[in-house]
């Protein structure tokens, strides 16, 4: 090109910016161009909002016991608090999955969270294979047996939001009481919601653990959502969401076979779903929303020319922007207190000790190891359980205490398997009984002490050594790591806790 031409390319390109010839190009956010901190930066509070979250896994709390994770109830409580504020009429939508485990305390915590969605105001709730691994009575006992009689679009006042699951059949009855809905209406200004959900048929494994496979029947979606999706039209829905508790290939087959969703939000994607989220397929927006409560999802619908566009955030729950909630944190009050008074940690089944070892305590390992029972005393290991009931330096005066909890027992205390949330025979089952365990011991890195005692006391002192010995490599790979994990010690680097803690030598 002559040299001459790029000068006169330059000017005529000023020339049109002045004159308006060209419309201005939107640059999308990115770093450095927008405020980390802002939320919902430039929506119009007219908007009809969803917020959206899911896979909870029990996660009440902010991912794990760490102050410095995203999430909880309270926080979530929170961002509600703030959109209405700023004139927002949010509505909650959740995926399911509230919980991880089959136990007695996950359907206790089950009904602590659908109690808090209740408050905060949750249209619906699907069913993960989490839920329905509670088995199919407890399910039929949490449900709400006038939800069928939304499907009108009527507000029935009600403590708990319906649960859905339009392709799950429980006893291969179609009406039971309380039983998960196929859909449902929810009026929002000038659009009526219809919301559906389906469980993805290959999500049994769950059920399978738990022994209640036989009874939950799982249709394919694609023949099941038809029919619902033309009721919902036909009943005046503007806006059509799926909840799909399936992969992320599922959710995407299936907004490619029903074009008429609007919205698609989709269970089992990664945890932090920053990249490639939402995704456009066809018409139909397909979103996630991470694991663990750590993030929820925010849906804005506004109409072009009686197009709807969504928008979408996925805003992370963080301590900077978010704060504790007087009505949650009473939840976890409830919820901690009926732990307390139902003992439940002292009534769990407690499992073998390799060889039928014993757990005797870190005063008996003091006998002889004195100067690592000093060492011990001085660290936060040995102060463990009285964490538990006064709580992080700091927040002390709105502390919950966490004693009758086993998902905090178990790395506070001695005698549990800190991963699996079991007690060992022997270990820990309450302070009247086990007040020798108080705390993160030896035991519970070095294993059950009885045969080390016994050997000890047969002189064959070598042996005793080996019977308890814990290499560097072996408490760098495994044993620090029970506890010490990404939820719950997300700062944790071995090489600069482990000088707090070292104790080398016998005594």
């Amino acid at each position: 090109m002559p040299r001459w031409v790029a000068p006169i390319l330059v000017l005529l390109a000023v020339a049109a910016l002045a004159a308006g010839w060209f419309w201005p190009v939107q640059v999308p956010p990115g770093p450095g161009r927008r405020d980390p901190d802002a939320l919902l930066d430039g929506w119009p509070a007219q908007d009809v909002t969803l917020i959206i979250s899911g896979e909870q896994h029990g996660y009440m709390e902010p991912c794990g016991c760490s102050e410095s994770q995203s999430g909880g109830f309270s926080r979530r409580a929170d961002l509600f608090r703030q959109l209405k504020a700023r004139g927002f009429s949010p509505i909650g939508l959740d995926l399911g999955a509230l919980v991880k485990r089959h136990r007695d305390q996950s359907r206790l915590k089950f009904q602590t969270m659908l109690a808090a969605l209740g408050d905060l105001d949750y249209a619906a709730v699907a069913v993960g294979p989490e839920d329905l691994a509670l088995g199919p009575d407890f399910l039929l006992s949490q449900g709400r047996a006038d939800a069928a009689d939304e499907n009108d679009g009527s507000d029935l006042e009600s403590s708990v939001p319906p649960l859905l699951a339009a392709n799950v059949r429980l006893y291969d009855s179609p009406d039971l009481p309380g039983a998960p809905i196929a859909s449902r209406l929810v009026p929002c200004g000038s659009e009526t919601i219809g919301v559906t959900a389906i469980l993805g048929p290959g999500l049994t494994a769950p059920l399978r653990a738990a022994g209640v496979l036989a009874d939950v029947t799982i249709s394919p979606p694609e023949e099941v959502l038809p029919a619902i999706l033309a009721d919902l039209v036909d009943r005046g829905a503007t806006l059509l969401v799926l909840l799909s508790h399936a992969s992320i290939d599922t959710s995407v087959s299936l907004a490619r076979q029903f074009p008429q969703l609007h919205l698609v939000v989709s269970a089992h994607g990664p945890e932090d779903p920053l990249a490639d989220n939402p995704r456009q397929v066809g018409s139909t927006t397909v979103v996630t929303v991470g694991h663990k409560g750590k993030y929820a999802g925010v849906v804005g619908l506004t109409r072009n020319n009686d197009l709807p566009r969504l928008r979408f955030e996925l805003v992370n729950l963080d301590s900077r922007r978010f704060h504790d909630t007087p009505s949650m944190a009473e939840h976890m009050r409830t919820y901690q207190k009926t732990l307390e008074q139902t003992d439940l940690a002292a009534q769990m089944l407690p499992i073998t000790v390799v060889d039928g070892r014993e757990f005797v305590g870190a005063e008996r390992c003091g006998e002889c190891h004195t100067k690592a029972m000093a060492q011990w005393k001085q660290t936060g290991h040995a102060r463990a359980y009285e964490s538990l009931a006064r709580g992080r330096a700091g927040h002390e005066h709105e502390w919950i205490p966490r004693t009758f909890d086993p998902e905090c027992l178990s790395c506070h205390v001695t005698g549990w398997h800190p991963q699996d949330v079991l007690p060992y025979k022997s270990g820990y089952v309450d302070r009247g009984g086990s007040a020798h365990l108080l705390g993160n011991q030896c035991e519970n890195c070095h294993g059950a002490g009885s045969r080390h005692v016994a050997l000890v006391e047969a002189d064959r002192i070598e042996e005793s050594l080996a019977d308890v010995r814990v290499t560097l490599e072996k408490a760098r790979r495994t044993t620090c790591i029970g506890c010490h994990d990404l939820d719950n010690s997300p700062k944790f680097d071995f090489d600069s806790y482990w000088p707090q803690v070292a104790h080398p030598g016998r005594d």
